[in-house]
C-alpha cells in the first residue's frame, strides 16, 4: 500500500525542506518545492529513530533518520502529525527488508561441448573482464557446468544499478576471447526464489523508552 506523508527533511547539514515523503515500491521518494530525492530501498544503510536535540528539525518532535550506503543521511520530520514517526520507520524497514533479496544479477554464457576444462584453466587467471572496473559492483563469482559459466554479480546498491550495465553488449564484447568456447549469447538469469534467514528483531522497536524525556533511537539492521 502506497501512502504519502507530509513531512520536512534535510540531506546532511543543508537546510530543511517541506514537501511530501512517499513510499513507492522500490524506492523512497521525497518531493519539495525546488527540489527532488529519490533513494532505491537498495541504497538504504540503516534506518532509526532520531530523538536527540542533533536529529530534530527546527527543534521539533523526534524524526526517522535514513542512512544511506553513499552521501549524506536524510532527515525526516512529520508535520502535525508527529505519532506516525514510528509507522513510517517500521514500514521503510520493512521495505528494505524486502529489497535487500535483490543485490545479485546473474549471467549465463552457454558453452561449446567439451568447453569445460579449457574455461576452467582459463578461469584461474580470473574472468574475461576485470571486475574492479565495474562501478558499484561488490562481489564477483563465476561457476562453470558442463556447458554454461555462471557469472555472478553483487552490488550494495541493488540489482538496479547492475542491470543496464551488465546487459550493454559492449561489456560482453571481452567475451569474444572466449570465442571457440562460447556456444551463443550472454542472458540474465530470472531470480524466481529467494530465501535468507534473518536476524531476530523482538528487541527492536521504534517506541519511544518509557520514562521522563526522550531517548536517542536505535539503528535497524
Amino acid at each position: 500500500m502506497e501512502r504519502s506523508y507530509g513531512v520536512v527533511w534535510k540531506e546532511g547539514s543543508r537546510g530543511p525542506v517541506p514537501g511530501k515523503l512517499e513510499l513507492l515500491p522500490r524506492i523512497l521518494r521525497l518531493e519539495g518545492l525546488d527540489s527532488i530525492r529519490e533513494v532505491p530501498y537498495e541504497a538504504v544503510a540503516a534506518i532509526r529513530v532520531g530523538r536527540s536535540a542533533s536529529d530534530r528539525i527546527n527543534g521539533g518532535g523526534p524524526s526517522v533518520v535514513v542512512e544511506r550506503n553513499l552521501g549524506d543521511p536524510i532527515t525526516i520530520a512529520t508535520v502535525a502529525q508527529p505519532s506516525v514517526v514510528g509507522e513510517i520507520a517500521e514500514r521503510l524497514a520493512a521495505l528494505r527488508l524486502g529489497a535487500q533479496t535483490s543485490r545479485r544479477v546473474v549471467v549465463i554464457v552457454p558453452l561449446k561441448p567439451d568447453a569445460h576444462a579449457s574455461v576452467s584453466r582459463l578461469l584461474k587467471q580470473g574472468p574475461p573482464f576485470d571486475p574492479a572496473a565495474i562501478e558499484a559492483l561488490d562481489r564477483h563469482d563465476v561457476f562453470l557446468t558442463s556447458d554454461e559459466a555462471v557469472f555472478v554479480f553483487e552490488a550494495h546498491l541493488g540489482s538496479d544499478a547492475l542491470g543496464p550495465l551488465l546487459s550493454d553488449p559492449k561489456l560482453w564484447e571481452a567475451v569474444s576471447a572466449w570465442g571457440e568456447y562460447v556456444a551463443g549469447p550472454p542472458r540474465i538469469a530470472e531470480e524466481a526464489f529467494s530465501w535468507g534467514r534473518s536476524e531476530p528483531a523482538d528487541e527492536v522497536s521504534f517506541l519511544p523508552t518509557p520514562g521522563p524525556g526522550d531517548s536517542d533511537g536505535g539503528d535497524i539492521y
